[in-house]
């Protein structure tokens, strides 16, 4: 069995759109623009068994200062795959290595450097140079080719490593970064490793690598006689330097450290309509210290030019335990109260009742593990005497699967997610539904429904992150769910403290 050695530094509004004045969305940062990568094609089509691809790119600005970027690849029809977009600064670049892995991290295409073997297989290879100007997207459009099992690194220009390469005279190791994020371990996430080894002359040789999540293989020449193992995620870096006989082949490093999670101060929700994102609602958030106390929301309504304040909610504490909601209208008269019950341990939330005007709601919440999956379900009795059961299932820490059935239907979905930290995860916010518990973004679902279908259905969302890796901008899209076909978005804006 391998031995593990851990170091650590460790949505209401639809209403009609009003005919007076109209806000319009500010950029969150008008310097940045964003770009994204296009491949016309993948030689052979997607290799079998694979399910996911990530283009690693590198880009060099005109300082000489390095980007490395890894970002999922997705089909765009006629053959062609885009990347996600990165935000980035104006200025000139040049992109020094293009590579395409699946989700072990395995080279699966690559883009050759011009003078190598494989260059002349290409109409354009690297070092590609470019201007990010004006353009608010900048698509850099490239070609890559197959990487067989026999190619080498050098065929390529690049690197010996940095393919799949052969583990004859070679130390294999494995690398996994873990970062806790205030109360949140992320122990499932890609990141940027910085090998670096020196050989017994004392010369210096250094490799990134941008290894998928989990604990992932490396290989490190047996001739050389000190390493240094760095790793760079979320502005969290964590270095750990071995001599050779310090490192024992087969062995999973853990790499990350800790910071506190930042606080979400405000997300804004605007809806595209003729040609430009308008307002349509927004959620101010308080605290005292980095406990949550009020959110007032706020929302478009048909008769005024400006967001109304329509709820606050005041959070009452027993402990650092949220024991009531208390809800009141933004002209202030009250709504009613959301009460959470605790086990003994103080750790799990076992009953909820809540009072919205004259309706009562009562909710029996229980937990159970088997299997790598967590299960919570939750049975609901309203007022008119019918219930609901609901149940969610988690995997990694977020929501992957759930399903609510009532006498009159039910609905199910299935839900995936990025690496990313979901601030709401980390701002102690909960409710009837216990919505706000996955750790990273969701980016895509799909939902059955048995009786009442919505007349809108949110089949995915699309992300920009800061460095610290949480979101500055969420686009959600929206379709009808029986004939598939687009009907709108939304962005949400979000700021933190």
């Amino acid at each position: 069995m391998s031995k593990i050695r851990f170091i650590y530094g460790m949505a209401l509004w639809m209403a009609a759109l009003a005919c007076s004045k109209v806000e319009t969305e500010k950029p969150a940062n008008p310097s940045n623009n964003e770009i994204r990568f296009v491949l016309q094609s993948l030689p052979g089509g997607i290799p079998d068994g694979t399910t996911e691809l990530y283009a690693l790119a590198t880009l060099v600005a005109g300082n000489n200062a390095e980007l490395v970027l890894r970002k999922r690849l997705s089909a765009s029809g006629n053959g062609s795959y885009v990347s996600e977009t990165q935000q980035i600064e104006k200025g000139a670049y040049r992109i020094t290595r293009f590579l395409v892995q699946d989700g072990n991290g395995q080279v699966k295409f690559a883009v050759p450097v011009a003078q190598s073997e494989k260059a002349p297989l290409v109409q354009k290879p690297l070092h590609i140079g470019f201007d990010i100007g004006e353009q608010a997207l900048f698509e850099q459009k490239l070609e890559v080719l197959t990487v067989g099992q026999t190619d080498r690194s050098e065929q390529f220009g690049y690197p010996a490593g940095t393919l799949n390469a052969d583990a004859e005279g070679k130390m294999m190791i494995k690398l996994r970064a873990v970062v806790s994020i205030g109360d949140i371990v992320y122990d499932s996430l890609p990141a940027l490793f910085k090998i670096t080894s020196w050989d017994a002359n004392g010369v210096r040789f250094e490799k990134d690598t941008l290894l998928a999540a989990g604990a992932k293989e490396i290989y490190l020449d047996k001739t050389h006689v000190r390493f240094s193992l760095l790793v760079s995620k979320w502005n969290v870096i964590d270095e750990m330097i071995l001599a050779k006989e310090e490192l024992d082949e087969g062995t999973t490093y853990v790499l990350g450290g800790a910071k506190s999670a930042r606080k979400l101060l405000k997300d804004e929700t605007f809806l595209f309509a003729e040609g430009a994102y308008r307002p349509s609602g927004k959620s101010l958030y308080f605290y005292t210290g980095n406990r949550l106390d009020l959110v007032e929301y706020y929302q478009k309504l048909p008769q005024f030019a400006e967001l109304q304040l329509t709820f606050r909610d005041a959070y009452l504490y027993r402990g650092d335990r949220v024991e009531r909601i208390s809800r009141t209208e933004g002209g202030g008269k009250f709504v009613g109260n959301t009460d959470f019950f605790y086990n003994a341990q103080e750790s799990k939330i076992m009953n909820i009742q809540q009072q919205s005007y004259d309706q009562q709601t009562g909710a029996v919440v229980s937990y159970r593990f088997a299997n790598g999956q967590g299960q919570i379900e939750i049975d609901y009795l309203f007022s008119n005497g019918k219930g609901m059961e609901y149940q969610m299932t988690f995997v990694g820490g977020n929501k992957v699967e759930d399903g609510a059935a009532t006498q009159q239907g039910g609905e199910n979905g299935k839900y995936k997610y990025d690496f990313n930290i979901n601030p709401y995860a980390h701002m102690n916010m909960p409710n009837l539904y216990l919505s706000h518990l996955s750790r990273n973004n969701m980016i895509e679902q799909k939902k059955g429904y048995a009786g009442a279908i919505p007349s809108a259905d949110l089949y995915k969302i699309e992300y920009v992150y800061d460095t610290e890796g949480y979101p500055t901008e969420a686009v959600k899209f929206y379709r009808n769910y029986q004939t598939g076909e687009f009907m709108y978005k939304t962005k949400t804006v979000f700021t933190y403290r």
